[in-house]
This record gives C-alpha cells, structure tokens and sequence, in this order.
C-alpha cells in the first residue's frame, strides 16, 4: 500500500467538494500514498495522467439542483470506458446540502451516485454522499441567485445562519470513507 498512487479529480461550484478532495488527499498522503489531484473546473483533460498510472482513482463532484457539476459529468462520460476497464477501486463522493439531511441521506447517495452512474454506464467499487456548505457571507462564491434559493430551502432549519458560514460536512464520516477506500486497496 506505501507509494500507492491515488487519482483524484472533482468538479466543485462553491468549494465544498475541492475542500473534501483535499481532506482525503491529506489522509492518503499520510498513509504514505502518492496522490495527484485535479479540478476538472481548472485542468485541460489532456493534462490528466492515464488512469494505468494509478492504484485508485476517486471523482467526486458537487451538486446543484439534482446536477453534477459539468466537469465531472462531462469527464465521467467521456472516459467511461477507460474507467470501466480499470481494475483497481474506484470510488466517487457527491457533495450535496441535502446529504447532510438524516432523512435525505440514503435517497441521496443512491440517486445522486448510483443510478447517475448506471445511466452513463460506468461501475464504481465505492460511493458515497456527503453535505455540503451554504456560505452566505459577504465573501462567497455563491452568486445572489444561488443565496436566495439556498436561502429559502433553509429557511426552516433552525441549524443554518441565513448570513453566516454553514459547513454541514460531517468529516468524519469523510475520514471513515478515505479509510474504506483504504482498505479497499489492501484486498
């Protein structure tokens, strides 16, 4: 498992995904795993190593109004079958405000995930969903329009500021999904 490399490409809106990316790549890295890292938003497709390079690959992606980011979605389809003839894990995480939702959770992480997935036809090992931020600050990237909507979901939610910083990641449940990845690579 030591000089494992692990791939890891996202599609972030708001910086949720790209903030849970860089999480695991820190719990890989400790692991003593070589992790490259993308943000499919940022980098030319071309500038992606081959997937042959890798032990692992990880995608993950933010969601917006039920959508992957465009990236992902895009890269997901255009590599489905380099992804399909990979042998080693795959693993894909969405970032989703309502996978923080007890009650959203499982509908999330199945719709959200799987089925996306089995419509464009490419088989992952390993997936899961995890909350998102709702940053209503000054300082976000969220535009107007996004606050408004975001806003008026949550507005019965007595756990959201409707001016503050809502990080309704659970890291540990991220941590606990890096582990399984983990051990998915010792098998």
């Amino acid at each position: 498992m030591t000089g494992t490399k692990i791939l890891i490409v996202y599609g972030t809106r708001f910086g949720s995904t790209e903030g849970i990316s860089e999480k695991i790549a820190d719990m890989l890295k400790e692991k003593e795993m070589e992790v490259n890292i993308f943000n499919l938003k940022t980098t030319l497709k071309k500038e992606i190593p081959a997937f042959d390079r890798y032990g692992s690959i990880l995608i993950g992606t933010g969601i917006k109004m039920g959508q992957w980011t465009k990236e992902v979605r895009e890269f997901v389809t255009e590599k489905k079958d380099e992804l399909n003839s990979f042998q080693n894990p795959k693993g894909f995480f969405v970032s989703s405000g309502y996978a923080a939702d007890p009650d959203m959770y499982e509908k999330v992480k199945i719709e959200y995930t799987k089925y996306v997935l089995d419509r464009i036809g490419v088989k992952i090992d390993y997936f899961d969903a995890f909350g998102g931020l709702m940053d209503f600050t000054n300082s976000s990237k969220m535009s107007w329009l996004d606050k408004r909507i975001l806003k008026s979901v949550a507005k019965n939610d007595p756990k959201i500021d409707p001016n503050g910083w809502n990080d309704l990641r659970d890291w540990k449940q991220i941590k606990n999904f890096a582990l399984g990845l983990i051990d998915l690579l010792q098998v």
